[in-house]
């Protein structure tokens, strides 16, 4: 069994976004669990995966939508590369060189 564990959020983009849209950034350490004899078990580190998620705030309360979600095992890619995937789907930045034709 993959136990993910969250080791660290961070908000990405947060002057350039619309108001309402978040991009989080999540770190996860993954740790392989496997038992052993008896009652005891092994943890076995699993290595790390970053995952991006775009939420949407409405202003309601307790209403926040969540977009899309992006899982990277290799690291996170840059900042450019990662404005370039989510502006291909979501016109989400204010700066409009970065945002998308709108759906």
């Amino acid at each position: 069994m993959i136990v993910h564990e969250l080791t660290d959020i961070e908000h990405l983009f947060t002057e350039q976004l619309q108001e309402g849209y978040y991009v989080i950034r999540e770190t996860y350490q993954n740790v392989l669990v496997e038992p052993e004899d008896g009652d005891t078990i092994r943890q076995v580190d699993a290595g790390t995966e970053e995952v991006v998620t775009i939420v949407f705030d409405p202003g309601d309360e307790y209403s926040l939508i969540c977009l899309d979600t992006y899982t990277f095992a290799e690291g996170i890619p840059s900042l450019a590369e990662l404005k370039e995937t989510i502006a291909a789907e979501y016109d989400v930045f204010v700066n409009d060189r970065w945002a998308a034709a709108s759906l």
